[in-house]
């Protein structure tokens, strides 16, 4: 499901980067000026007929920058 919203997400005019983290919790950027809004977010997946997801909370955080980044590959997984 993650992935179905993560697409659905990531076509929104202003997203970019979204990722999801193992606790449900999704990270983005903004673009300038664009300034998401949780009921929008919510709407976009009920018009792609995901109703079971619902945007909880939404709000700017600042992460800090990584000094390396890894990929993983994994075997295995569906």
């Amino acid at each position: 499901m993650a992935n179905r919203v993560r697409g659905i997400l990531d076509k929104q005019k202003g997203i970019t980067n979204l990722i999801f983290d193992t606790t449900g919790s999704g990270y983005f950027r903004a673009a300038k000026g664009f300034t998401p809004v949780a009921e929008e977010l919510t709407a976009a997946l009920k018009k792609d007929r995901v109703t079971t997801v619902k945007i909880t909370d939404l709000k700017e955080v600042e992460l800090p920058k990584t000094s390396a980044i890894y990929e993983l590959t994994v075997a295995g997984v569906a």
